[in-house]
């Protein structure tokens, strides 16, 4: 009687410890799918980086913009080549100059727009090379902060390839913490910018520091810079009354247009005179004497 009552107690006990270890057993086995997915992923995670990153590199799909539409409109209006041959013909003391400015790392960053700009004077020597990171600023200003490299010398002529730059990324290049143009827009048709008095250092021989006064427009660039020594004196860039460079956009000359010989049209025939109608009795009446006259024997064949 107590074996049959310790084995009826016993029995409840002894089916619960059954189906928690199954439970367990079953909890185990569902995990397992889990973790293979989970495993899986970290896996696979490194590859999908690796494939995005090379998405950007190769150019399939720029990443979305994060800026103003009146950032996009000034850094439109600033890429292109220019010069001031007009200038030149007018003022003879200008010195002839060309700019030429391109976007650089459209595929790898969209938080900014990134150019490059190669300047020229006399065309074809390069006299400057920087790289400005244009954004947004406050509500109504935009920045352009420069940057240069140590071995910018190696770039010359880099605005003429397809994909300037590409080889590098922001992190190769030399900040200039306190060099940043500030531009406002003033109406329709004109973005003015400047430096902020003597913070645009250089630093180098007799140049302390760079001013820099940018009037953009949709075709042209008016442009004063200046570089002062250690005691605030002018060393190179135009006189404080005179103006800086004028820079139009090169518009590349319209081929010509090769003119064709004139072909020749075959010469119409004339057409035959009509006969008048006397006349045209005439020749009936003549063609009528002239045919011969048939023998009636012929026809009863003897």
């Amino acid at each position: 009687m107590n074996l049959l009552i310790a084995g009826t107690l016993a029995s409840p006990s002894l089916n619960r410890r059954q189906r928690s270890s199954q439970n367990a057993s079953n909890r185990r086995l569902a995990d397992r799918p889990v973790l293979w997915l989970i495993c899986a992923l970290l896996g696979l995670a490194p590859l999908l980086g690796h494939a995005a990153s090379e998405g950007r590199k190769s150019g399939s799909k720029p990443p979305k913009a994060r800026y103003t539409k009146e950032l996009t409109l000034l850094t439109q209006w600033l890429t292109g080549d220019f010069d001031n041959t007009k200038q030149t013909r007018v003022d003879t003391t200008a010195a002839p100059v060309e700019s030429h400015m391109v976007k650089i790392w459209e595929n790898y960053f969209s938080d900014a727009v990134w150019m490059y700009e190669e300047f020229q004077s006399p065309p074809g020597q390069v006299v400057s090379q920087r790289i400005y990171r244009f954004k947004d600023y406050t509500t109504g200003r935009y920045e352009a902060k420069v940057y240069t490299l140590d071995q910018f010398a190696d770039y010359a002529g880099e605005y003429k390839n397809l994909r300037p730059f590409e080889s590098m990324t922001p992190d190769d290049l030399k900040d200039h913490p306190y060099c940043v143009v500030y531009f406002v827009r003033k109406g329709e048709t004109r973005f003015s910018g400047s430096t902020v008095g003597n913070e645009c250092y250089l630093n180098r021989g007799k140049h302390h520091y760079v001013t820099n006064q940018l009037d953009v427009y949709p075709t042209r660039v008016s442009r004063t810079e200046r570089i002062f020594g250690w005691e605030n004196e002018l060393v190179s860039g135009p006189a404080p009354d005179a103006k800086g460079s004028e820079l139009r956009r090169i518009v590349p000359p319209k081929p010509k247009k090769i003119k064709k010989p004139p072909v020749k049209k075959p010469a119409a025939k004339k057409p035959a005179p009509q006969k008048s109608g006397k006349d045209s009795k005439k020749s009936s009446k003549s063609k009528s004497k002239e045919q011969p006259l048939e023998d009636p024997k012929s026809e009863t064949g003897n």
